[in-house]
């Protein structure tokens, strides 16, 4: 997923330099609509990313649910990443039953 959200990125990267080259010459709403698109998958991958994250963070952490899904939400790649190592590869006994 990050290689296709790196090569699109980088394919809006000149219509995004344009848009602000608009935005110098007083033409905003040009610039809105040229960076619409890359907000919304943006924000549509940062979706993706977090939720799983979060939500394994409530479920494997019974004490503190909202301290660990704020952290989750914050460090989403990093957290589902030491989640996967305990869960996987290192094997604890009775870590997160999902």
């Amino acid at each position: 997923m990050s290689v296709i959200s790196l090569s699109i990125l980088n394919l809006m990267r000149m219509r995004t330099l344009e848009s602000f080259k608009n935005y110098l010459n007083g033409d905003v709403d040009k610039m809105i609509k040229d960076n619409l698109f890359t907000m919304i998958y943006i924000t549509i991958l940062l979706l993706v990313t977090t939720i799983p994250a979060v939500l394994v963070a409530i479920n494997c952490n019974k004490t503190q649910p909202i301290r660990y899904g704020i952290l989750a939400f914050l460090i989403s790649d990093i957290y589902l990443l030491q989640w996967s190592i305990k869960k996987f590869i290192l094997k604890y006994p009775d870590y997160c039953s999902i």
